[in-house]
């Protein structure tokens, strides 16, 4: 049964929520901010059934953008960066070369450091995409929902955090045109959840 189709929203449809969603919100959570992942979480669920009668079906993106604000605003003292989940098929050298780093970029995703690096090399709002994107596997439109954003700056902050993520990584002395060949399939961090979708990352942002 989905999040709207109880009558009434009650204790019931709460626990429903908290049980169908409460794992991924607490993983979203411990992503961004470790130390205070459960009272993320709590304070989500609090909201959600203080606000029962506006949360919308479906009903995760609304979690996640309460989730943001929270992290944002309550917890950012305390936001950690730790692992960025590789999803590429091809990512344009900064410099305009024609050869394909993807396999040398995914390599470097399991250093932990390098990582930490390449987030620390971007804007927060840029690093927020990226993590929306990556760990999450949001659309740019539910991206642009949880930001509170058009779906259009959504597209063009996905674009440019990849761009800039690619080329933190290849300046860190990751990639080259004597690199040693990486698996076929990129390296991902461990994490409990599904594996990436792929996308194409030489799309142009509309």
């Amino acid at each position: 049964m989905s999040d709207a189709e109880r009558p009434c929203r009650d204790e019931a449809w709460l626990e429903a929520l908290v049980l169908r969603h409460g794992n991924t919100v607490l993983a979203y959570a411990r992503r961004r901010v470790p130390q205070d992942a459960d009272d993320v979480a709590a304070e989500v669920f609090a909201a959600a059934w203080r606000y029962r009668d506006r949360v919308p079906e479906p009903a995760l993106p609304w979690l996640y953008r309460t989730a943001s604000h929270l992290v944002l605003h309550e917890h950012r003292s305390r936001s950690r960066r730790t692992a960025l989940a590789a999803r590429a098929a091809s990512i344009e050298m900064p410099d305009g070369r024609t050869d394909d780093p993807a396999d040398a970029v995914a390599a470097r995703l399991d250093d932990a450091d390098a990582v930490a690096r390449a987030l620390a090399g971007l804007s927060d709002r840029d690093a927020e995409v990226l993590r929306l994107w990556a760990w999450e596997q949001l659309e740019p439109a539910e991206i642009a929902y949880v930001l509170g954003v058009t779906a259009a700056a959504a597209r063009v902050r996905l674009h440019r955090a990849r761009r800039r993520a690619a080329s933190v990584l290849l300046t860190d002395g990751a990639a080259g045109p004597e690199a040693a060949p990486a698996p076929a399939r990129p390296v991902v961090p461990r994490r409990a959840v599904p594996a990436p979708r792929q996308f194409p990352l030489t799309e142009e942002p509309r």
